[in-house]
């Protein structure tokens, strides 16, 4: 069995962009992409759903505590290890206007991260995973109007830092904004079909790595 850790933020805990019109909520397991990604592979594989509304890569949030990625990320890889494969996909909130961070900035905390997740020493059951960096899907120009119009532009620029990091580390990496975009009115959550989309890429990438 192959056991994947998907390691994000809202959009991996699958939060409705429905909220906007005051319906707060979860997307239901059978659409979110983690549960289709699991459907679609089937048995033989262990999707690991570890989403957390408003997780950073590397900021401590003073409006909401524990969301710093890099504090809790050591926990969760112990925690559901063995691991074959740890999927990390964060930065979104890292640009937040609040913690006033260069996309440089959040590159050099994905770095930590992935330096984190390959240290042996973690994994008393199971080798060293492999690692694979997920570019998140941008914010769309809805969300300006909740933070700020360099928000948004930083967003579109994670993807070309985050490869550039995965590659300084030697990990795979998959560019999600180039397959979905953020539910339209909202601008920063996924819808359903956005949802899918990424749970196919996913597939494709993870049967690409283990062959």
């Amino acid at each position: 069995m192959k056991n994947i850790l998907c390691y994000g933020d809202s959009n991996t805990f699958g939060l409705s962009p429905d909220w906007i019109h005051g319906h707060f909520g979860r997307h239901d397991i059978s659409v979110r992409w983690t549960g289709q990604l699991q459907a679609r592979l089937g048995g033989d594989w262990r999707i690991i759903e570890e989403g957390l509304n408003g997780r950073t890569v590397c900021f401590d949030d003073p409006t909401m505590p524990d969301r710093n990625g890099l504090t809790h990320f050591r926990v969760a890889l112990e925690s559901h290890m063995p691991l074959d494969l740890v999927i990390i996909i964060l930065g979104t909130n890292d640009t937040k206007p609040l913690f006033n961070a260069s996309v440089f900035d959040i590159g050099m905390g994905l770095s930590q991260l992935i330096q984190c997740a390959k240290n042996p020493f973690i994994y008393s059951c199971g080798a060293v995973p492999r690692i694979l960096i997920a570019a998140p899907v941008p914010l769309g120009p809805e969300a300006a109007a909740n933070g700020s119009a360099e928000q948004v532009e930083k967003s579109k620029a994670l993807a070309a830092q985050f490869e550039q990091v995965a590659k300084m580390h030697q990990c795979e990496f998959i560019d999600l904004g180039a397959v979905a975009s953020a539910a339209p009115g909202e601008g920063v959550h996924l819808n359903a079909q956005a949802h899918t989309a990424i749970a196919e890429a996913f597939e494709k990438k993870l049967r690409e790595i283990f062959g």
